[in-house]
């Protein structure tokens, strides 16, 4: 689709102001178009609040793994594992957790893996764009990263992984104990092993990131209209409308770009699609007492670390329970044990819990792209650990559609056609 059938009466409409639905708008924005981003919420006070922050052009891996099935049941009988399903909701999540478990056979990891680095390569390059563009930069570090594993023999079996990240052609380095002490010293002497990343980086504030991109593209024109949408008009195998609760917004195009709430407008058009929130936790510690110079993600561990603004946010972990459930906060609370064991002299005295809804797919594929059945619909959603980091990505590529241009990243992978 071109730009043709888009107006200052019926623009693009972006349902959705988390992280990727901004960085749509910012991206159409600068293509000179007319925009409405809409949500129920601010900008990025859902789950783009609690992002862990990571900048990583080296993101390749998938969640399933071949093996991975191995460690199921340890970590699930461990109550301060990194996966938990609660018991009422386990009925509901086992399709789920099939479909899952059928993508981790090698050739769909490697399938997957691919298309994960064809969209990711250029994370850094995106948001350093954006935030050039809306006045950001100073949220933003890009001294490399440390990927660290406590047990060396963890390492040593994650052949694997090894295996998708030398696929991708980013470089990294293997460092050992003594490495890791001189570049974080304030880590404790409990790593045997790590590699470092360089031209990976991280954001200092998800937050004040997505809200300073949303009034960036507002004072560039576009609209921004608090209100929840629950259905479309259509006519003729277009869109033509957004129904909200504050009335009908007229449309040109939309983008639907609402992370989990994205499934419920899917199955209104037709789509039935896979998407099941990983709810994660995290801690932020206001007065840590030490600081880092990156973001280190302990992969044996299962968390990342990440010096913000606010503080020191450690995070991670994947619970089942569902959009409803309350959350369960001493699954944050862990943060704060393992914490002081990763980390010499933490402070863990001042801190802030929070929960949040990543919308994973199987494949731990985003849906991107334009769907066949409507000609003028655009899909953005499902990017599920990698939310951050595929957000400006994500953004490029919308822009590049509506604008009539062939992205550079193959979509066939992204479809929501696929499911």
């Amino acid at each position: 689709m071109s730009q043709g059938g888009i107006s200052p009466e019926r623009p693009v409409v972006v349902i959705g102001a988390g992280i990727v639905g901004v960085c749509c708008a910012a991206y159409l924005v600068r293509e000179g178009l007319p925009v409405v981003l809409t949500d129920r919420r601010g900008p990025g006070e859902m789950t783009s609040f609690g992002n862990l922050g990571g900048i990583q052009n080296l993101a390749a891996t998938p969640i399933a793994l071949p093996g991975m099935l191995r460690d199921v049941p340890r970590w699930l009988l461990d109550p301060d594992g990194p996966l938990h399903v609660r018991p009422a909701y386990l009925p509901q999540v086992l399709p789920w957790l099939w479909r899952f478990w059928r993508q981790s056979e090698p050739e769909r990891v490697l399938h997957n893996a691919k298309a994960l680095n064809d969209l990711n390569r250029r994370s850094a390059e995106c948001h350093l764009e954006l935030a050039r563009w809306a006045g950001l930069e100073h949220l933003f570090k890009i001294p490399g990263q440390l990927y660290l594993w406590t047990s060396r023999a963890y390492y040593d079996q994650s052949t694997f992984s090894r295996r998708i990240w030398a696929s991708t052609g980013q470089p990294f380095d293997e460092i050992g104990p003594a490495e890791i002490r001189e570049m974080e010293p304030g880590l404790a002497p409990v790593f045997e092993v790590g590699l470092r990343i360089p031209g990976n980086g991280y954001c200092r504030d998800p937050f004040g990131l997505a809200k300073g991109l949303a009034a960036k593209a507002v004072s560039e024109g576009a609209q921004f209209i608090q209100a929840e949408a629950n259905g479309f008009r259509t006519s003729g195998g277009m869109l033509t409308g957004v129904e909200t609760d504050r009335g009908v917004i007229d449309a040109g195009a939309v983008v639907l770009a609402l992370g989990m709430w994205s499934k419920r407008l899917a199955s209104s058009l037709g789509y039935h699609v896979p998407l099941e929130s990983h709810r994660g936790y995290h801690v932020t510690i206001a007065n840590p007492g030490i600081q880092l110079g990156s973001m280190c993600l302990v992969i044996d561990k299962k968390v990342a670390i990440t010096p913000m603004t606010s503080g020191l946010r450690i995070g991670g972990t994947v619970e089942f329970a569902g959009l409803d459930a309350l959350p369960d906060y001493r699954r944050a609370r862990q943060f704060l044990a393992l914490g002081k064991q990763l980390i010499s002299g933490l402070d863990t005295s001042t801190h802030q819990e929070w929960m949040g809804h990543r919308p994973c797919l199987p494949d731990s594929l985003p849906v991107i792209g334009r769907t066949q059945r409507f000609g003028n619909l655009y899909c953005a959603f499902g990017h599920g650990h990698m939310g951050l980091l595929g957000s400006a990505p994500t953004g490029s590529i919308i822009a590049d559609l509506i604008a009539g241009r062939s992205p550079s990243t193959q979509l066939e992978p992204f479809r929501i056609e696929r499911f």
